[in-house]
């Protein structure tokens, strides 16, 4: 077993899913789409490797992204760097901010 299928999988929570940007899903491979490899880095993801990154709705559908916890992460931290520029409470004080804040936690989180 390596070390990536021992680790405790992370739920992220619902009210930061829509704010972790994806890629459009119209450039992903089947295998991205469907949730077999990873959407940013196409690394093959099993259930005990994968980040499920939730629902997603299209003009066609619905679809369930997962990602490695590296890319995850990745993601996660461009979110919460993002975040400040569309966020009246970031303006005023960025440390009072419960999204980043929770952001935050969340790429503390996966780094372990």
């Amino acid at each position: 077993m390596t070390t990536a299928e021992t680790r405790a999988l992370v739920d992220i929570p619902a009210e930061l899913l829509p704010l972790i940007p994806l890629p459009p899903l119209e450039t992903l491979s089947d295998a991205r789409a469907r949730g077999a490899e990873c959407v940013w880095g196409g690394e093959s993801l099993s259930t005990a490797t994968a980040i499920d990154l939730g629902e997603r709705e299209t003009d066609g559908g619905h679809w369930f992204p997962r990602a490695c916890r590296p890319c995850a992460r990745q993601a996660v931290l461009a979110a919460r760097n993002q975040h400040p520029g569309l966020c009246e409470q970031c303006a005023d004080d960025a440390r009072r901010c419960e999204t980043r804040r929770a952001l935050h936690t969340l790429a503390l989180e996966l780094r372990r």
